[in-house]
């Protein structure tokens, strides 16, 4: 399905067995990246910086991300995942190909959402203890009344949603959507 940056707000589409309607346009996604890149050139201007880019979800963030940041930067892998086919977060965290080398590092894990932040205090806990000069978190959305502790900080965030679940620009429902352009919203509509 071929999307544009205009989309009537009655429009639907389907993911799986649900129904979606849009939520966030393209067009507002890339002025959030831009701003996001602004404020990381700004804050780390003479640094050097180290991206952790949680796959798969924040892949296309990261990608539009990176290719606006103009400080010199090495790009870096993991896979971090709570939600598996579900809609909500389980609550258990898998991790694989976790970043060791960080000591004397600015850090700055890139992820697409955060929802209940476990996995974004997992990750924080287990990079400190590598001794990294600091650790930063840049995401595309968060969701604020959903963090399951105070201690769940996103340094820069390109905007703070409801405890909605969304699909498109990398993120996913039991592994489809992710090639959208733009976020798209459940809606209370189910197809069969």
């Amino acid at each position: 399905m071929k999307e544009n940056s205009i989309i009537s707000p009655d429009h639907r589409i389907r993911v799986h067995d649900r129904t979606f309607r849009p939520y966030i346009r393209k067009d507002e996604i890339e002025e959030m990246v831009r701003e996001i890149a602004l404020g990381i050139n700004r804050d780390f201007a003479g640094e050097e910086l180290t991206v952790l880019v949680i796959l798969k979800g924040a892949m296309v963030f990261a990608s539009d991300l990176i290719r606006q940041l103009t400080i010199p930067i090495t790009v870096e892998f993991t896979k971090a995942s709570s939600y598996g086919n579900a809609m909500k977060s389980s609550g258990t965290l898998s991790i694989e190909g976790l970043l060791t080398e960080v000591t004397d590092r600015n850090v700055m894990i890139i992820e697409d959402i955060v929802d209940t932040g476990t996995t974004i205090r997992e990750l924080i806990k287990h990079l400190s203890g590598l001794h990294p000069k600091s650790i930063t978190v840049a995401a595309l959305l968060s969701k604020p009344s959903m963090h399951t502790e105070s201690q769940t900080t996103v340094d820069y965030v390109g905007r703070e949603i409801a405890p909605d679940f969304v699909v498109g620009y990398g993120m996913d429902y039991a592994g489809q959507g992710r090639q959208l352009d733009a976020v798209w919203v459940a809606s209370e509509e189910t197809i069969a």
